[in-house]
């Protein structure tokens, strides 16, 4: 399993983003993503690889120096995005491909 926080982005401090550090796991498991966020109340989202239709990754370009990317995952069930993710680690990439069986 590995674990994946959002980095703290010091150029988008107005984004409200540095909380999101503190508050926001994500860990990938063989099998499924779990989204855990909140610091007082916890909420979890879980999202099978089986039910991932389409994944899209961005990149502004302080994001790119420091290697970090912006992922929105959608699936089938849902007509808004399932998981928004903001400045994660580009490894995240690599990884979302290996599961989905895509090439980065």
């Amino acid at each position: 399993m590995q674990t994946y926080r959002p980095a703290i982005r010091w150029w988008s401090l107005v984004d409200m983003r540095l909380i999101a550090h503190f508050s926001e796991t994500l860990d990938v498991t063989e099998d499924r993503f779990v989204l855990t966020r909140g610091l007082l109340a916890k909420s979890e989202t879980v999202v099978p690889f089986s039910r991932i239709t389409n994944y899209s990754v961005s990149q502004s370009m302080l994001d790119r120096i420091f290697g970090l990317c912006n992922y929105i995952i959608e699936t089938a069930a849902s007509p808004l995005p399932e998981i928004n993710l903001r400045g994660y680690p580009r490894a995240l990439r690599d990884t979302l491909s290996r599961a989905l069986g895509t090439k980065p």
